[in-house]
């Protein structure tokens, strides 16, 4: 069975009812499946045996993405029967670093084995956590942030910054909306101006840098961060690398990696204790975000 389910996809559960002595079950039983989605509504799909004790049952077109748990309850004549389990529905149309296609090939698997798809894909989605924790976001995301007052200038936790949206200070009961206002072009004195780059915001006043009103979380910052798509190849690269690394540590039962290991960081032939090998961050280290930041 899958372990990770697009939305929209019909889930079908298999599950052999055992009776009391172990064996799978030959007379009339009573089975039912219960399933719980993410947001605790809970749902009872038909059920039908498919012999030999097996029974199976399909959830249809799943829509909510997390994690659906589910139960088999059978009774009967000798029959006491239970069993709980879960899968999991990803968000529709989620970004990824790289696609299975190009996992698979990196790590040699022929495109018409599909027997490890399901790890692969779990491998693919933990590649690009790491990668956005590492470099920063690929595609576009909105966030909203609270910072100290007090100084000329905030820096986003976020980067690289595409666009800011709004800029609001806060003083006492009284709020104020700053407007971008770029140096030449300043109009009044509650305005702002914003180095992409290096993600800082800085207070202006007619031109001239002052400092935002002071106070604890008083200022709040929203904007977009994200790279619109666009993945550098040492990203990608290094992406494909980890999965390699994830795949062959768990499914080949960590033996040497391609390059041998002290390529991967190593001493002798002892697999890494570590979720990333020192290769990985090597290729993410020219796109990786400043230190300091959350």
């Amino acid at each position: 069975m899958w372990l990770i389910y697009f939305s929209g996809q019909d889930v079908r559960l298999t599950e052999t009812i055992l009776d009391d002595t172990g064996a799978p079950v030959t007379g009339a039983v009573s089975v039912v499946l219960t399933v719980t989605d993410p947001t605790g509504v809970v749902t009872t799909p038909a059920v039908t045996s498919v012999g030999s004790g097996l029974y199976a049952g399909v959830v249809p077109a799943v829509s909510k993405s997390g994690v659906w748990l589910y139960r088999w309850t059978a009774t009967g004549t000798g029959v006491g029967f239970v069993s709980e389990s879960q899968f999991e529905v990803r968000p529709p149309m989620i970004g990824q670093v790289v696609n299975l296609a190009s996992a698979k090939a990196h790590c040699k698997i022929p495109a018409s084995d599909t027997t490890a798809d399901a790890d692969l894909q779990g491998f693919i989605l933990a590649a690009g956590e790491q990668a956005r924790d590492v470099v920063g976001p690929m595609l576009p995301e909105q966030h909203t942030e609270w910072h100290n007052g007090g100084s000329p200038t905030v820096t986003l936790d976020w980067m690289p910054v595409s666009s800011v949206q709004s800029v609001t200070e806060y003083v006492s009961a009284s709020t104020w909306v700053l407007t971008e206002q770029p140096l030449g072009t300043s109009t009044d004195a509650y305005g702002y101006t914003v180095d992409l780059d290096r993600g800082q915001i800085t207070r202006r006043a007619t031109g001239g840098a002052v400092c935002f009103p002071p106070g604890i979380k008083n200022v709040k910052v929203i904007y977009t961060a994200g790279r619109s798509g666009v993945i550098p190849w040492t990203v990608r690269l290094g992406a494909l690398e980890l999965i390699r690394h994830l795949y062959q540590l768990t499914q080949q039962g960590g033996r040497p990696r391609f390059g041998g290991a002290a390529l991967d960081g190593e001493s002798g032939g002892v697999p890494t204790g570590f979720a990333l090998p020192a290769r990985v961050l090597e290729l993410w280290q020219p796109q990786k975000r400043p230190p300091g930041i959350a």
